[in-house]
C-alpha cells in the first residue's frame, strides 16, 4: 500500500521511512505541505498520508482541511504526526479532517498498529466504492432495459429508424461451412435459439455460416460476456459476443430508436442483449436436465478501452448471425470446473459457493446460498461464523474460468 510521509525534520523522516519500509509499505517522502497536497490529489495518490503539523508552505492541518473540501474517488486516510499533544490541538486536527493523530516521539509498535487501522479503513472504503459503482451500473442497465421494453411495446420500427444501416460497409459473403462438433446442443439449436431471443428485443436475426476460430475484427469492437455453471456435470460455460463499434451503434439505434449518447450506453445495452441470449440458452439446457447457476452479472466493454488480448480457445463453438445487415459473432466455451474443498480461512474473493453455507444449519435459511460469488464482506462473515463453531466446516467452491477471470480482475485493473 502506498504511504505518503510529509515531514521536514530529517530525523523524524528517517525514522518513519525505516519503520514503514521494513513493514513493506511503498513510501513516498515529501518535505512541504504544498507538495504533499499535490501528491494526494494526483490520480495515483497514496491512500495513506502521515503529515507533520509544522510543514513549510502549508501545515499538515491545512492540508487535511483542503483535501476534505474536495471529493476524490477514494478519500486518503490522513494522520497528523506532531509534538503537539494538548487535547485542544488534537481536537483541532481531527476537526480539520485528520483521521488519526500520533504524538511525537514516535514508537514503532504504535505507528504500525495505527497503520493497520488505516489499511482496514481503506479496504472497507474501496469495497463500498466498488458496490456503489456496481449499483450505478445496474441502475443504468435497468434504465436502458425499461426504455427498450417501452420501445418494443410501441410496435415495429419505421423506415426512418433504419437510416443508419446504409452507413455500414458491405459485408463479406458467408464462408464455407466448417464448425466443431457441438457438445451441449443439437445441431442447429443455438442458431434457432439466438434469433428467437433477439426477437424479444425487436431485432430480426438469422444465422450465417461461421468458420472455426474466425471472430469479429477491429480493435474498436465491443465484446460482451455472460456465463453459467453446470453443477451436475461440473462445467463452466462462457458465452462471448463480439460486434464492431459501428454495427453496435446501429443495433442500439434500431432497438431503442435513438442514437447512443456514449460508448458506455452501448455497452450497457449489449449487457442486456447478452443477458437475454444467455437466459435463452440457459433455459434450453435446463430442459435437457442440466442444473445451472449464473453467479456473475454479464459484462460488456469496448475493446479499445482495455486489454484486447482475450483468448478464445480454438475448440470453442463459433456462431455468426446477421441482424439485418449487421454481423454478430458468438462463441460458446466450456471449461471443466470440479468444485474444490476449502477451509473458511482459505477462501478467496470471486470464488463461487457450490453448496449453501452453512449446509447443516437446521435453525433457519443459510447465510449464503449456492452460487454466491464471494467478496470481502461475505468472506469475513463466513470466517466469523465458522470460528464460533467447535469444528469449522469445509466449503465446496468453484473457481472462475480463464475468460471469467479476464472480465473480473482485481480492483485497480480493467475490466472489473
Amino acid at each position: 500500500m502506498k504511504v505518503l510521509v510529509a515531514e521536514d525534520d530529517p530525523l523524524s523522516r528517517r525514522i518513519l521511512t525505516k519503520v514503514l519500509e521494513e513493514s513493506h509499505y511503498d513510501v513516498r517522502v515529501v518535505e512541504s505541505g504544498a507538495v504533499a497536497l499535490q501528491a494526494l490529489q494526483a490520480t495515483d495518490a497514496p491512500t495513506i498520508a502521515l503529515l507533520d503539523w509544522m510543514l513549510p508552505d502549508l501545515d499538515g492541518v491545512e492540508v487535511c482541511r483542503r483535501l476534505r473540501s474536495s471529493v476524490p474517488r477514494v478519500r486518503p486516510y490522513l494522520v497528523i504526526v506532531s509534538a503537539k499533544n494538548q487535547k485542544q490541538e488534537i481536537v483541532a486536527a481531527l476537526d480539520a479532517g485528520a483521521d488519526d493523530y500520533i504524538a511525537k516521539p514516535i514508537y514503532a509498535e504504535e505507528l504500525l498498529a495505527r497503520m493497520r487501522v488505516a489499511e482496514r479503513t481503506i479496504a472497507y472504503q474501496l469495497e463500498l466504492q466498488k458496490q456503489i459503482e456496481k449499483f450505478e451500473s445496474l441502475a443504468q442497465r435497468y434504465s436502458l432495459l425499461g426504455e427498450l421494453v417501452a420501445q418494443q411495446m410501441q410496435g415495429p420500427a419505421g423506415p426512418e429508424d433504419l437510416d443508419g444501416l446504409a452507413a455500414l460497409e458491405a459485408r463479406p459473403p458467408p464462408v464455407a461451412p466448417t464448425r466443431p462438433e457441438e457438445v451441449w446442443f443439437e445441431p442447429g439449436e443455438i442458431e434457432a435459439l439466438v434469433p428467437r431471443a433477439l426477437t424479444d428485443l425487436g431485432l430480426s436475426a438469422h444465422p450465417l455460416v461461421a468458420a472455426p476460430g474466425e471472430r469479429a475484427a477491429g480493435v474498436a469492437a465491443f465484446i460482451a460476456w455472460t456465463s453459467f455453471i453446470d453443477t451436475r456435470q461440473h462445467r463452466w460455460i462462457d458465452l462471448v459476443l463480439e460486434i464492431d463499434a459501428q454495427a453496435a451503434a446501429v443495433v442500439y439505434q434500431r432497438a431503442l430508436r435513438r442514437a447512443a449518447g456514449s460508448s458506455k450506453e452501448i455497452a450497457g445495452f449489449l449487457d442486456e442483449t447478452h443477458t437475454v441470449i444467455g437466459a435463452a440458452l440457459k433455459a434450453a439446457l435446463h430442459t435437457k436436465g442440466c442444473t445451472l447457476i449464473a453467479p456473475l452479472l454479464s459484462k460488456a466493454h469496448q475493446r479499445d478501452l482495455w486489454d484486447p488480448a482475450l483468448r478464445i480457445p480454438a475448440e470453442s463453438l463459433a456462431f455468426r448471425f446477421d441482424l439485418d445487415g449487421v454481423r454478430l459473432d458468438l462463441a460458446a466455451v466450456c471449461y471443466p470446473c470440479a468444485p474444490q474443498s476449502r477451509a473458511p480461512a482459505q477462501l478467496q474473493p470471486q470464488e463461487i459457493l457450490a453448496c449453501p453455507y452453512p449446509s447443516d444449519d437446521a435453525e433457519g435459511p443459510p447465510l449464503f446460498p449456492a452460487g454466491t460469488a464471494l467478496n470481502r464482506h461475505s468472506l469475513d462473515k463466513i470466517v466469523r461464523h465458522a470460528s464460533a463453531r467447535s469444528e469449522p466446516p469445509l466449503l465446496s467452491v468453484y473457481g472462475l474460468s480463464p475468460i471469467a477471470l479476464h472480465f473480473h480482475r482485481a480492483v485497480g485493473g480493467r475490466p472489473q
